[in-house]
């Protein structure tokens, strides 16, 4: 069956800042609940509702506060394991992980696409008494406390992750955390750093319970792109995206040898399995073979 394109058959209606400010009081205090909010706002959509609450929890630092400290220990988990003395921190944010992989690392190299977020990371730097110092470059800020450093990239990840391989920089743990998809994008981030260790937060159980076809198809690159992933439970989820990374992951080079094996070490759950994210530790290594890693990405 073909897909229909998704479109909206509703005339925007901007967000009043009586509105606005009524939403984000709701949200520093509660969870969001769809019924409760189109009481709220009964001249909305539920798809307008959900729209602003994700631009809202951006703007003012609210996504997975219920759940950060949870995600913060398990960053601290794998960077006592693992050691990395240099960490790539591709989605940084406001920088909640950035200051847990600095208590081991020596440095890490962190980039948020969005310039709003700069002045909230700044903010949290203090806090950890990191004093922000004049490098000459527009690139790249950099911040200091003793012998660590971080240096915070105001860009797309990919752009840089090109950087750093121009400056030969050596990076021994990625660490790619978004509330979206990283998979079309993980084979060029592989073969620009070649880390040893690889940390991935799953937002595509987004695309699952919102019945996403369409995107679904599009992140699958293990699976048919003509084919329906649906049905989906969590389980069968969590099973399709270790093979959509490693299938990513082993088609970054056309050479086998120059490529990459990743195996999952450990996982934890952030929210609940129905309405959280997966986050992941891959151990990156060589594959054995092509045919033997299909093999296995078959069944």
């Amino acid at each position: 069956m073909a897909l229909k394109r998704r479109k909206a058959n509703t005339i925007p209606i901007t967000w009043t800042e009586t509105e606005e400010k009524a939403l984000l009081g709701y949200l520093k205090k509660r969870k969001f609940d769809a019924k409760l909010l189109k009481q709220l706002f009964p001249t909305r959509t539920l798809p307008s509702i959900r729209s602003k609450v994700r631009k809202l929890r951006i703007k003012h630092d609210l996504f997975g506060t219920s759940y950060r400290q949870k995600k913060e220990d398990f960053t601290v988990t794998i960077a006592k394991k693992v050691k990395p003395k240099y960490v790539f921190d591709a989605y940084a944010g406001a920088g909640h992980q950035t200051f847990k992989w600095i208590k081991t690392a020596d440095k890490v190299y962190a980039s948020e696409i969005k310039k709003s977020k700069l002045k909230q990371f700044e903010k949290i730097a203090k806090q950890n008494l990191f004093t922000k110092v004049n490098t000459g470059t527009a690139s790249w800020v950099v911040y200091k406390k003793g012998k660590k450093e971080i240096h915070y990239f105001v860009g797309d990840a990919v752009s840089a992750a090109a950087e750093l391989k121009v400056n030969c920089t050596k990076i021994d743990l990625i660490d790619l955390d978004t509330c979206g998809s990283t998979l079309p994008i993980l084979p060029t981030i592989l073969t620009l750093l070649k880390p040893k260790h690889l940390v991935i937060t799953h937002g595509e159980f987004h695309s699952m319970r919102f019945k996403r076809e369409d995107v679904l198809r599009r992140l699958f690159m293990h699976r048919d792109i003509s084919s329906n992933p649906f049905p989906l439970n969590v389980e069968a989820m969590s099973a399709e995206l270790d093979k959509a990374v490693k299938t990513a992951a082993l088609r970054a080079h056309n050479e086998t040898s120059d490529s990459f094996w990743l195996q999952l070490k450990k996982e934890t759950w952030l929210g609940s399995r129905f309405h959280g994210m997966l986050r992941r530790y891959y151990k990156v290594g060589k594959p054995p073979a092509t045919s033997d890693c299909i093999n296995i990405l078959s069944k």
